[in-house]
């Protein structure tokens, strides 16, 4: 790959595909925004922290794309994404000019785009991997593909105004890539190794260290060779933390004194009583996380959240089946942290699609990108369930791990008999339409 860009080109046996996923997450898209499209898309000089969260309230999901396009306001730790400003700042400059001229907020229109840019070409890549590198038939490529995009929290990436659809398409782009070259046994060069790590990691930082886990696996000793080391790892992040760091200064830190004062005009004009305040705190207090120190690194760290409840309600339950009770409410609003199923189905669909990924663990063990995917993994383990951050909303990182489940369905795939490939798909298919209905119907039920 000597074009970096050639990747992004639809090959013809992926166009009905790629067709197939614009036409529904433009429809995800729209449903999101179209309920407030006049509001959102109001062109007003001040006052879209009202509009926005207000009207806005999807899991825990925050809506802080919209706010920097619409007045350049960052309201994200710069330090977990330190590309992300600099990404949308020329998007905030062109809207600026534009509400000016024709009295119009694009802030939901360009985001969507690239929501929808991501999530199309997230379909593309898991398809690739699926098909180029398990060898699996279009077919069940295909069925595996509607299998990822039916769990819950994989298809609201699809639509809400985060950086999750693009995480993820980074991180799948990354695992076709790195896989790609394991399967002609070629090394990764330094020179893709830097741009998949300065994209990564300057999206989120966590994902950055997942590209250098991929790095190792590709390349084995030689990843720590002085040159492969210096311009495909160290480079990169010297550079993102140079952006950071002046993106602090330049932007940060002067906003920060403008806001504080907005703030505080705001309590005094919405007026909220003190006994408002408190059951605020309080409900925060039960259902937020528990930080382990008040302030530092640790701050983020969270160690008294019960672990088995959270697994099976959150990290895994509500990861893939929406819970109909409190749906897609925030935990730091309205919703609490474990809420149950109303009946046993949704517990054993959950422990099936489980038990599946477990043997297809199992049978393709050996097999480096798995291992590799695994690792990837064994990272968002670490980070949200032993650690424990953002723990009590675990389940809006789902789109960063998820897709390892397809190709662990492929490799088991790949290892049944002739026989029995008959009776998997039908399984996996009916999981699959059952997923897309019940989440489907919650999403939509959400926004309408």
């Amino acid at each position: 790959m000597t074009n970096p860009l050639k990747i992004f080109c639809i090959k013809r046996g992926e166009r009905g595909l790629a067709l197939v996923a614009l036409l529904v997450f433009f429809a995800l898209n729209a449903l999101l925004v179209g309920v407030h499209w006049k509001a959102y898309t109001d062109g007003a000089s001040g006052g879209f922290w009202t509009i926005f969260s207000t009207r806005y309230n999807v899991s825990g999901y925050d809506c802080t794309s919209w706010y920097v396009i619409s007045e350049g306001r960052i309201i994200f730790r710069s330090i977990r994404h330190p590309l992300y400003y600099t990404f949308l700042y020329p998007m905030y400059l062109l809207n600026s000019w534009l509400m000016k001229v024709i009295d119009v907020n694009f802030a939901v229109i360009f985001v969507g785009i690239i929501i929808i840019f991501s999530a199309v070409y997230t379909v593309i890549f898991v398809y690739r991997i699926l098909h180029e590198l398990l060898g699996l038939r279009r077919l069940d490529a295909l069925l595996l593909v509607a299998l990822l995009f039916s769990f819950g929290h994989v298809l609201l990436a699809t639509m809400v105004p985060e950086h999750f659809a693009i995480s993820m398409m980074l991180l799948t782009m990354t695992a076709y890539i790195v896989g790609k070259c394991m399967q002609q046994g070629r090394m990764l060069k330094s020179w893709q190794s830097m741009i998949l790590l300065f994209f990564t990691s300057g999206i989120a930082t966590s994902n950055g260290l997942k590209t250098i886990v991929a790095g190792g696996f590709c390349n084995g000793r030689k990843a720590f060779r002085p040159k492969f080391f210096l311009l495909g790892v160290v480079l990169p992040l010297i550079a993102l933390m140079a952006i950071r760091q002046y993106q602090y200064q330049v932007y940060e830190v002067p906003q920060k004194k403008k806001y504080e004062t907005i703030a505080k005009a705001n309590e005094k004009k919405n007026g909220l009583t003190q006994q408002q305040i408190d059951a605020q705190a309080k409900w925060i207090a039960q259902n937020g996380p528990k930080h382990f120190r008040p302030s530092g690194l640790l701050y983020m760290m969270d160690f008294a959240t019960p672990r088995i409840p959270t697994i099976i309600e959150n990290f895994l339950g509500e990861s893939m089946m929406l819970h109909k009770d409190y749906a897609l409410k925030d935990t730091l609003k309205d919703r609490p942290m474990i809420v149950h199923y109303r009946s046993w189905f949704p517990y054993a669909l959950v422990a099936v699609v489980t038990l599946i990924f477990f043997a297809g663990i199992w049978v393709g063990r050996r097999q480096k990108l798995l291992q590799m995917l695994l690792c990837w993994l064994g990272i968002d383990i670490m980070l949200n369930l032993i650690l424990g951050f953002a723990i009590n909303e675990v389940y809006i990182m789902a789109s960063g791990w998820m897709f390892v489940i397809p190709v662990a369905f492929g490799y088991l795939f790949k290892s049944l008999p002739s026989k029995m490939v008959y009776p998997w798909r039908s399984v996996v298919f009916a999981i699959t339409i059952t997923l897309w209905i019940h989440n489907g119907q919650i999403i939509i039920n959400h926004f309408l």
